[in-house]
């Protein structure tokens, strides 16, 4: 089961222990396009949409990567959440094109993360 906190503290201890979260596919020596993440429909076990990419975020030290989902319609727009890009997994090829997949996610969890309040262009 996803457990937002606990994904955050961990990231944030691996971070910290000086390792840099590669995103999935690089550790088996693919390489991601940002260009195509941006737009990409993420999906969890259950094949249920749970946020789309609008924003990948790159550590200018070469650090942990991160993605920004929109979560959907919210109070005031569009709700917009921040997770480790190593969460991100390829979908399978019988999904929709470009999709990404993050395993052990809900919709809910997804949604009840602290909204992404932007900013660290430097």
């Amino acid at each position: 089961m996803f457990h937002g906190n606990r994904l955050f503290a961990t990231a944030l201890a691996i971070g910290l222990a000086g390792a840099a979260l590669a995103p999935a596919a690089l550790a088996h020596g693919m390489m991601w396009h940002t260009g195509r993440l941006v737009g990409a429909p993420v999906f969890n076990d259950q094949h249920q949409q749970i946020g789309t990419v609008s924003d990948v975020l790159v550590s200018p030290k070469g650090g942990m990567s991160e993605a920004v989902l929109s979560v959907g319609m919210f109070v005031g727009g569009n709700k917009k959440v921040e997770v480790p890009l190593s969460h991100l997994v390829m979908a399978p090829a019988t999904m929709a094109h470009g999709a990404m997949m993050m395993h052990g996610a809900t919709k809910a969890e997804i949604e009840a993360l602290p909204a992404y309040a932007g900013g660290g262009d430097g």
